[in-house]
């Protein structure tokens, strides 16, 4: 089926930002904002946290801390902070790649992630919703996207600007969790291919290219160094004492 967009034109009275988030958040009945993205030029600044300011501003430390309060649990607590920002990062991401091969830019400086009532993470965004699209996009070309010529460019591309934000995010939580870096990447690993496989089916798109596009970014991943290919078990609760407090400057409001 030819499409009716040309290069140049928004998508109806849409941008392709717009577009893509609208369909990314069909994927999950009930729940619109597991899998989009929201453009923080449209958003107040009430609870969200730039992904800078998520370490050297304590938000992971917190989170972690304010999870081991309520379980007591050290395995648990690590998995729901690094599954939070992994998804908030990446999965979302790798799940827009994986169905409709756009992906926006994960780094840092251009996300931030809003906090729920309870302290968790309930939604991401970015300051600049400029798309990385390929060549066979009908978008490609509109304004709002810049094209890269294969899937494996587009994968090493997301695999990149989510490997420095993530680094940061899982030194802060290895720092507190008793938790190896090796192993909170492994997490990532899962959480890619996990995107990958299930994704498509609820888009109803190729599950063929979906599985063949996560596997790139896991490539890419594993490529610059990271244990995503490997499965490591999360640390076991210190059998004696807390774990250690470290003085930011801040406290839990909880």
């Amino acid at each position: 089926m030819t499409s009716s967009v040309l290069p140049g034109q928004m998508v109806g009275m849409s941008t392709v930002f717009e577009d893509t988030t609208e369909k990314l958040g069909t994927f999950r009945a009930g729940y619109p904002k597991f899998y989009s993205m929201a453009d923080l030029g449209t958003q107040s600044r009430r609870r969200w946290v730039p992904l800078e300011d998520a370490v050297n501003g304590g938000r992971v430390e917190l989170m972690f801390r304010n999870y081991f309060a309520d379980s007591g649990d050290m395995r648990f607590s690590t998995y729901l902070v690094a599954e939070a920002f992994t998804h908030g990062v990446l999965g979302r991401a790798v799940a827009s790649f994986v169905t409709i091969g756009r992906v926006w830019d994960t780094g840092a400086e251009n996300m931030a992630v809003r906090t729920d009532i309870e302290g968790g993470l309930d939604w991401a965004g970015v300051r600049d919703t400029t798309l990385r699209v390929l060549r066979d996009d009908p978008c490609a070309g509109s304004p709002g996207t810049v094209v890269l010529p294969c899937e494996q460019a587009l994968a090493q591309w997301l695999a990149c600007r989510a490997r420095g934000t993530l680094s940061t995010v899982f030194a802060g939580l290895a720092e507190v969790s008793n938790c190896s870096q090796e192993t909170l990447w492994s997490v990532a690993g899962e959480s890619v291919l996990g995107a990958a496989t299930i994704v498509p089916t609820f888009a109803g798109t190729s599950p063929e290219i979906g599985y063949r596009r996560g596997q790139l970014v896991l490539q890419a991943l594993h490529d610059s160094g990271l244990a995503v290919r490997k499965r490591s078990r999360l640390p076991r609760t210190p059998g004696a004492g807390p774990i250690p407090v470290r003085d930011r400057g801040w406290r839990s409001v909880r």
